[in-house]
């Protein structure tokens, strides 16, 4: 059975991430996605400069699985 229901961004999530891990060096953004019920998935992402057409690129550096309840944040991995 397929899942139709979208994946909606929350940035209320990434704030409260970024509270408790702190961001990284070079941060570029951050997006957290509920994925069922209260359960989110945090993603970080960094900008690196590349000697290359782009001049950077832009990767995952940390990713987390987290419980948001709309108040408090849990990572649970």
């Amino acid at each position: 059975m397929q899942n139709d229901k979208k994946i909606e961004h929350n940035p209320e999530v990434c704030d409260k991430l970024l509270e408790m891990v702190g961001k990284p060096d070079n941060y570029y953004m951050c997006k957290g996605m509920n994925v069922y019920d209260d359960r989110y998935r945090v993603n970080v992402f960094v900008r690196e400069d590349v000697d290359d057409l782009t001049g950077h690129k832009l990767y995952i550096k940390d990713s987390y699985f987290c419980r948001y309840d709309g108040n408090d944040l849990t990572i649970v991995s």
